[in-house]
């Protein structure tokens, strides 16, 4: 019986090692994020490929994590328009900075081909705010790739996958924006007293 190289098994401790060190961020805070429709919210997202990949085929890697976050990109700009958020909306690239505002940061823990097969996509998206922290939560979705699917199939269907996800951190995005009775609640607590 041929068992896992010492290599590869280092390389997978580290990575549950590295996960576990993820889930160990910042917690929420108590303060709930209401989105104000006259700031940009700055959206960063972080995937990428396995270890094992990254070690033996850097190459490779890199092509993944390029092509999964083109997918990403692709299908989140067509869910932005379809939801028509009450806010300007801005799509960091890989390395970029996000500017003052409050930010949506995603991270796909994973979005890749499993060894069965199957195309999986588990994301999780916390809202920042000036120092206010709310984690929306973390969303997957699992499916079958086409049959002998060449690369454009191929990218349909991871975008395909990752879809639904998206489409469930969305719903939970629009709880941030408030209504017009929350807005009134908010705004009489800002008036001076006395004042109408």
């Amino acid at each position: 019986m041929k068992g896992i190289h010492p290599s590869h098994l280092i390389l997978l401790l580290l990575d549950l090692l590295l996960a576990g060190c993820a889930s160990m961020g910042p917690q929420d805070t108590d303060q709930y994020i209401f989105l104000d429709k006259t700031e940009t919210l700055f959206v960063q997202f972080e995937h990428r490929a396995s270890p094992i990949y990254q070690v033996n085929m850097p190459d490779v890697a890199n092509s993944m994590e390029k092509n999964r976050r083109e997918d990403f990109r692709v299908v989140l700009a067509n869910l932005l328009y379809a939801y028509q958020l009450p806010i300007e909306i801005r799509i960091l690239e890989e390395r970029e900075n996000p500017g003052p505002g409050p930010l949506l940061e995603i991270h796909a823990f994973r979005f890749e081909q499993d060894n069965s097969g199957d195309l999986v996509a588990v994301i999780s998206a916390k809202l920042s705010k000036y120092g206010q922290l709310n984690t929306l939560g973390t969303y997957n979705h699992r499916d079958t790739p086409p049959p002998g699917g060449n690369r454009q199939m191929m990218d349909k269907a991871f975008r395909d996958v990752i879809r639904k996800p998206l489409r469930e951190m969305l719903d939970d995005l629009q709880q941030h924006f408030p209504t017009p009775e929350e807005m009134e609640i908010i705004n009489e607590r800002l008036r001076p007293l006395g004042q109408e």
